[in-house]
């Protein structure tokens, strides 16, 4: 076929003659989208080899198919005479022919290259007359940028195929990995653990020590909020030999009056006090709603209560807020040493795991332990007879369940001393005091002590009765300190005590003292 080739400056468009395709068979298979191929050649108006001005644009139908594919024909040239170079664009009629990139012919109605050649090519008159040539109007599909877009990604398809490896091998999840993955998660969340195990332990040792060297200081002159030093009375804010001390939730105060026969609830914050068990004006009693000579409590999570009603050998469990008391350990009014009866219940605690009491029976040298609902109990501490024997209890009192070490820790107060008796076992070990019952005043022994309790932090603060003083034990320490009161010597003035029997905080950790003989109660501040 003859070519023509003329001055332009646009797109040349040509049909590939049958005997050219053998040289395009070479070319790799793999560009499958092709189905008809064109010679594109955009050249300059120096590099034109005829300068005829007037040579015409003509279709062509030298071709052997007979196929629809006619695109479209323009033809324009310059004005007879002009030395202005013509610019044109000649599209030729394209047949549908195999792809001459792969073996096999597909056809292709959408092929990049028609839709450059059926993409609208306006050129105005004033072009054709040699005047300034202005820009072709072309879509966007038929650009030559896009034409060279679509053949760079069909020229490499090496890269798409190892993008799509690469991504098939990242996403791809194995039973392997994911067992790899769940190993390395475990092991990060331990040592995690371990981490941080070990900061809160720190910190806590930091801020325990702290808190015992800065905090944990008290006024040595107590405040006396309720009762009138050194006098009885039966009012409700007087007292009558006071003895067991708790707390509720909402930092109320209730009191064992003893010989005023009823526990007294009573409100820190204006020191207004209300009868709760018992008769209000002093009169003993055996009915559920009477109590005789009552000494410690004790207060559950539910603000329910425990009172060791010891003058009727017994003791009663009062509901929130109920108007009387039910007996749920000893037989009311009579005293014994059966496993139903108590000789003077001194103190109760509780196992809230498993709701089990335990009763410190006082006269009978031994702990007792009831289920709730049982009134027959066993022996869980003592019944040997009364001694200083590390297998016999003297005139327990005060009582704590350590559910830390499962024991109790039982005030032994005829023997002079604190002992940890471990639940199952057949023996005590010492804690405070002589384990021998000696009796003394100095930093490492007692005189009689009543009552025990605890801190937050697990400090120990024993009533030493009989030396008129209240002493701190720090943990794991053998030696106290005195903190309210003056050692062997009793009194009446704000800073001494008088036989005082139990200690109990508030949430702020004020010290609160039954000052028994005093017939009151002493609040000494944490400062």
């Amino acid at each position: 076929m003859e070519q023509h080739r003329i001055r332009t400056g646009k797109v040349r468009v040509e049909k590939v003659s049958r005997r050219d395709r053998s040289t395009h068979r070479k070319c790799s298979t793999s560009l499958t989208r092709i189905t008809s191929v064109k010679h594109i050649s955009i050249r300059s108006a120096n590099s034109v080899r005829s300068s005829s001005p007037n040579r015409k644009i003509i279709k062509d139908h030298h071709y052997q198919n007979n196929s629809s594919d006619h695109i479209f024909d323009k033809s324009e040239q310059s004005s007879v005479g002009s030395t202005n170079t013509v610019n044109s664009v000649r599209v030729t009629k394209v047949q549908r022919v195999p792809s001459v990139f792969r073996p096999n012919p597909v056809s292709s109605t959408n092929s990049s290259f028609e839709i450059l050649a059926k993409s609208e090519i306006n050129l105005s008159q004033n072009e054709i007359s040699g005047e300034p040539t202005k820009s072709i109007k072309k879509r966007s599909l038929g650009t030559i940028e896009n034409l060279m877009t679509s053949l760079h990604q069909y020229r490499h398809p090496s890269k798409q195929k190892s993008l799509k490896t690469f991504m098939k091998l990242c996403c791809r999840c194995t039973r392997k990995r994911a067992l790899l993955f769940l190993i390395c998660a475990i092991l990060f969340g331990v040592l995690l653990s371990i981490l941080l195990i070990i900061l809160l332990r720190k910190s806590k040792s930091t801020s325990n020590q702290t808190y015992r060297e800065v905090y944990l200081r008290w006024n040595t002159t107590g405040i006396t909020i309720y009762g009138t030093t050194g006098l009885r009375g039966n009012t409700s804010t007087q007292l009558s030999s006071s003895f067991g001390l708790v707390f509720d939730s909402d930092d109320n105060l209730y009191i064992g009056d003893r010989y005023n026969h009823r526990v007294q609830k009573c409100s820190i914050r204006n020191t207004s006090c209300i009868t709760i068990a018992g008769q209000a004006n002093a009169v003993s009693g055996t009915n559920m709603s009477d109590l005789n000579g009552p000494t410690y409590l004790f207060m559950d999570a539910n603000n329910n209560l425990y009172i060791a009603d010891s003058g009727n050998q017994r003791i009663q469990f009062w509901t929130y807020g109920a108007n009387y008391g039910k007996t749920i350990a000893g037989v009311t009014g009579s005293a014994g040493s059966g496993l139903n009866y108590f000789n003077i219940p001194y103190d109760v605690a509780l196992d809230s795991r498993s709701n089990a009491v335990y009763v410190s029976d006082h006269n009978n040298h031994r702990v007792m332990k009831y289920v709730f609902g049982n009134l027959t109990g066993s022996i869980v501490a003592g019944g040997n007879g009364f001694g200083t024997n590390n297998t016999q209890l003297y005139r327990p009192a005060g009582l704590v369940f350590d559910s830390s070490t499962n024991a109790l820790i039982v005030v032994n107060f005829g023997a002079t001393n604190i002992v940890q008796w471990k639940l199952g076992d057949s023996k005590w070990t010492i804690v405070a005091g002589d384990s021998n019952g000696l009796n003394g005043n100095t930093s490492t022994l007692l005189d009689h002590p009543t009552g025990v309790t605890y801190d937050p932090i697990g400090n120990m603060y024993v009533a030493d009765m009989f030396n008129h003083r209240i002493q701190m034990y720090s943990i794991d320490q053998s030696n106290a300190t005195t903190i309210v009161g003056v050692s062997g010597q009793l009194g009446t003035n704000s800073a001494m005590l008088n036989y005082p029997v139990s200690v109990a905080f508030d949430h702020q950790l004020n010290l609160y003292v039954a000052d028994s003989l005093n017939h009151r109660i002493q609040k000494f501040l944490r400062y």
